[in-house]
C-alpha cells in the first residue's frame, strides 16, 4: 500500500512539470487501461489539433493567393488593353502616313488631283486666280502658272523652267505636308529666278492646296524641315522685312511675327509730320526704328547707337514726340521677345524651333 501511495505521487509530480497542450481530467487510479487510454486521447488530440491549424493555414494561403491573383488579373488586363490601344494607335497612325505619302505620291505623278481649300487666299491683283473648290493634277496645275506669270506682253516664255517638290513637317505636330515648287517665272524682271511655292495638305483621304508664296528678286523665303517659313523682304534701301510664320497640320500658314526695320529717312513712317519738324532737311541721320507686328499686338522699338552729338539730340527729340503727341508704344527688345514666346504659346507651337531652321530638301519632278 505504501508503495503504491509513492508512486501514485511520482507520477503526478511528473506530470506537474511536463504539463498538457490542453485543459484535461486525469485519474490518479493507476489502472493500467485507463492510462493507456487517455494516453491515446492526448495523442489523438494533438494530431486533431496539428492538421486543424495545417487545414486552417492552407485554406488561408489559399484564400491569399486567390486575392493577389485576383488583384493581378485587372492590373495584366488594363496593361495588355493600354497596350493594345497603343499598338492599334501607333499602326493607325503608321498607316495614315502611308496613305498621305501615297496620295503625294500620286500627285507628283499626276495621278490624282488636288482640291483649293475654301480659305485659300485671293489675290485681287490676279486676273487668273485659284478659285476654292476647284480641283487641279500636277499638268493642269503647271498650266496655270504659265497662264498666270508668263503674260506674253512682258514675257517671251510660254512655260516654267522647271518644278520641285519637298516635304516639311507642320509646326505643331509633325504632320508631313509637301511643297511643289515652279521655277523661272520673271515675277520682278526677266530671267530673275523667281518662283512659286504651293502649299499642299492631306485631310481624311484628299489633297488640299491651303496656301501659297512667291520668291521674287526683292524677296525671299526660305521653308524649314520643321514647318517654319522664314522670309526676308525689301521696300527700298532703308526697308526691311524680316519674317516668320508656321505651317500648322492642316496646311494653313500662320503668322508668328513679322518686323519691319525703318533706317534714316525711312524712319519717317512712324510719323512724317513729327519726323519733318524735327530733322528738317537732314537726310543723313543714322538710326533706325523697328515695328513689330506679333498676333494682334504692334510695338516697337530703336536704335541709336550711331547717333553723335547734334544728331543723338534730334533723335531722342523724333523718339519722344512720336511717344508723347501719337502715341507710340516704345518698348525694349525683351518686350518682343516676351510678347514673341506668347504667340508661340497661343499657336501650341514649342517656341524652341525658331533656333532650328534647316532648309527642306527640293528634289526635281522629272
Amino acid at each position: 500500500m505504501k508503495k503504491k501511495i509513492i508512486i501514485t505521487l511520482l507520477i503526478g509530480i511528473t506530470m506537474t512539470f511536463t504539463g498538457c497542450s490542453k485543459q484535461e481530467i486525469h485519474s490518479i487510479d493507476m489502472n493500467p487501461e485507463e492510462e493507456t487510454k487517455t494516453q491515446t486521447y492526448q495523442e489523438n488530440n494533438t494530431e486533431y489539433d496539428i492538421a486543424q491549424n495545417d487545414t486552417e493555414q492552407e485554406s488561408y494561403s489559399q484564400e491569399t493567393s486567390d486575392n493577389v491573383q485576383s488583384n493581378e488579373i485587372p492590373q495584366e488586363t488594363s496593361d495588355n488593353t493600354q497596350n493594345n490601344e497603343m499598338s492599334q494607335e501607333a499602326s493607325n497612325s503608321t498607316q495614315n502616313n502611308e496613305t498621305t505619302q501615297d496620295l503625294y505620291t500620286e500627285f507628283i505623278q499626276d495621278m490624282v488631283s488636288v482640291t483649293v481649300d475654301e480659305n485659300f487666299l485671293q489675290d485681287n491683283s490676279k486676273i487668273f486666280n485659284l478659285e476654292p473648290g476647284e480641283s487641279y493634277t500636277f499638268t493642269t496645275l503647271g498650266e496655270y502658272v504659265n497662264t498666270n506669270y508668263l503674260n506674253p506682253e512682258y514675257s517671251t516664255k510660254t512655260s516654267y523652267d522647271n518644278a520641285q517638290y519637298a516635304y516639311l513637317e507642320s509646326s505643331d505636330n509633325h504632320t508631313r505636308i509637301l511643297l511643289v515648287k515652279f521655277s523661272g517665272l520673271g515675277i520682278y524682271a526677266p530671267e530673275d529666278d523667281s518662283f512659286v511655292v504651293y502649299v499642299i495638305a492631306e485631310n481624311q483621304g484628299k489633297l488640299y492646296l491651303t496656301n501659297s508664296y512667291e520668291c521674287w528678286a526683292r524677296s525671299y523665303t526660305k521653308a524649314c524641315k520643321n514647318g517654319l517659313l522664314v522670309s526676308y523682304g525689301s521696300g527700298g534701301a532703308g526697308d526691311h522685312l524680316e519674317a516668320v510664320s508656321a505651317i500648322l497640320m492642316n496646311g494653313k500658314a500662320v503668322d508668328i511675327y513679322a518686323t519691319e526695320i525703318l533706317s534714316g529717312w525711312w524712319a519717317n513712317y512712324i510719323n512724317e509730320a513729327i519726323y519733318n519738324e524735327v530733322f528738317a532737311e537732314n537726310e543723313d541721320i543714322l538710326f533706325s526704328v523697328m515695328v513689330h507686328s506679333i498676333g494682334d499686338k504692334t510695338l516697337h522699338t530703336y536704335d541709336l547707337s550711331e547717333c553723335t552729338g547734334e544728331q543723338l539730340r534730334m533723335c531722342e527729340t523724333y523718339i519722344n514726340r512720336c511717344r508723347d503727341e501719337v502715341g507710340v508704344n516704345w518698348v525694349t527688345e525683351e518686350n518682343v521677345q516676351k510678347a514673341i514666346q506668347e504667340r508661340y504659346g497661343v499657336l501650341g507651337i514649342d517656341d524652341k524651333i525658331i533656333a532650328q531652321q534647316e532648309e527642306v530638301e527640293w528634289k526635281n519632278i522629272q
